[in-house]
């Protein structure tokens, strides 16, 4: 007799095993989106990661570069390739001689001229005109990025290791085209952990212990893990912070806080690291560092002082569920690193930002609306950076192969909206201090 898929994901549910019995019994009700459509160029170039310099490997899809007062680092604005939106594009930090990596090695003048020009495009798509003039009402906003130094297999920052912020904007009619389904009807594996990773939850377990204590700038409340909540007011999963608005993003204190968020994730990912494998430094390619037994990786959390006791108990249970990869199951890995994402954990401390609200944008002015949350999704088999909250799912994987293909209308509104946004920054980096 035939099994039904409905059968098989009731099964998977009531008898999951490995990574997936790191998922909370409530995950499996989570309603995800396993192929939000995006527009597609006719003809998009060949994908490849950035070995060479920002300029050479971007070319034509620069739109324009804004230099920073003091600062070797530009600026520079680029139409994506592959968008995620037809309304969106990237701003990437322009430097080839040092690689600013994330935001704890960029400079405090680059971070606050990225955070600004994120901050205008709030602004912008907040704006009146620009929302009857590009159809804009009821659009999702998000800027995001993703700091992954993983190198032998697929990963959300693939392309280019460069610190690059995504500004999208999602219309009213792609979110209406989201139909969710529960994660446990997603039957393919791969898909199933990069909508929501299996250890998603523990970390924000993990990372909330090693925050406890920490001074949050005033306004700044870390929320309790919470799926049943996500679902219902459609937040996406992952560690999450309530913000006091869009104004804040700006600030002195906001860019703290993302370096403290940063910086205590690093720390405690080699923490963890070193108690399960006893080496803190990252894998060279294709290797992965040995698993201590079980019985000394419990010995090592228990030394970690600022993990709570739940904590080191789903922790332990991870170690269990994993297993080491044989030289041979390397080797065969590294000739079809096409199939590594189904068996091999990325290499090191991967992970996506987020400033998004719950709310879509309408005639009501959301600047400064204190619905905007920070969130931070951590991965540890996901192939994808961002998985965002649209139309009612608490995840989605962006479809870049099977979304509609662009028309020349489309492409010359795309532009004209790009063309629009970068207008509104000329000003503010021209003053700069």
């Amino acid at each position: 007799m035939a099994i039904t898929a409905a059968e098989r994901s009731t099964d998977l549910q009531a008898r999951p095993a490995g990574l997936d019995s790191l998922y909370p019994a409530a995950a499996w009700e989570l309603p995800v989106n396993p192929a939000l459509p995006a527009p597609r160029l006719p003809a998009p170039p060949e994908e490849r990661r950035n070995l060479t310099g920002y300029l050479d490997h971007y070319g034509p899809f620069i739109l324009r570069e804004f230099p920073v007062p003091g600062q070797v680092e530009r600026i520079a604005a680029i139409d994506k390739a592959f968008p995620h939106g037809l309304y969106d594009l990237m701003l990437l930090v322009g430097r080839d001689d040092v690689l600013r990596t994330d935001v704890a090695n960029t400079p405090d003048p680059v971070l606050a001229a990225l955070l600004r020009a994120a901050r205008g495009f709030i602004d912008f798509t907040t704006d009146a005109t620009v929302q009857r003039t590009f159809g804009l009402v009821g659009s999702k906003l998000s800027i995001g990025w993703n700091h992954d130094p993983t190198r032998d297999r697929d990963n959300g920052q693939w392309w280019d290791k460069r610190l690059h912020l995504h500004l999208n904007c999602w219309t009213a009619a792609v979110q209406a085209t989201v139909r969710p389904v529960r994660l446990a009807e997603i039957a393919d594996t791969t898909t199933r952990r990069s909508l929501v990773d299996p250890v998603a939850h523990l970390a924000h377990r993990v990372m909330a212990d090693a925050l406890h204590g920490a001074s949050l700038p005033t306004g700044c409340e870390l929320l309790v893990p919470d799926l049943r909540r996500d679902a219902a007011q459609g937040l996406p999963v992952g560690l999450k912070l309530r913000l006091p608005g869009w104004r804040f993003v700006t600030t002195a204190p906001c860019r703290a806080l993302l370096r403290c968020l940063h910086t205590t994730a690093a720390t405690s990912y080699q923490a963890l690291l070193t108690a399960f494998t006893g080496f803190g430094d990252a894998p060279a390619l294709w290797s992965r560092p040995r698993l201590l037994p079980p019985a000394e990786v419990r010995l090592n959390l228990d030394a970690l002082p600022w993990l709570s006791e739940a904590s080191r108990s789903k922790l332990l249970h991870l170690r269990h569920v994993l297993r080491d990869v044989t030289d041979r199951e390397m080797r065969f890995l590294a000739d079809r690193p096409w199939v590594a994402n189904r068996c091999l954990t990325l290499g090191g401390l991967s992970y996506n930002i987020a400033l998004t609200s719950a709310q879509t944008v309408s005639a009501d002015d959301l600047r400064d609306d204190g619905g905007l949350y920070l969130v931070m999704q951590f991965k540890l088999v996901s192939y994808i950076g961002s998985s965002p909250a649209i139309g009612g799912a608490v995840a989605s994987v962006i479809d870049r192969t099977g979304g509609p293909v662009m028309t020349s209308a489309d492409r010359e509104r795309r532009a004209a909206f790009q063309r629009a946004y970068l207008d509104t920054l000329t000003p503010a980096f021209s003053t700069a201090a």
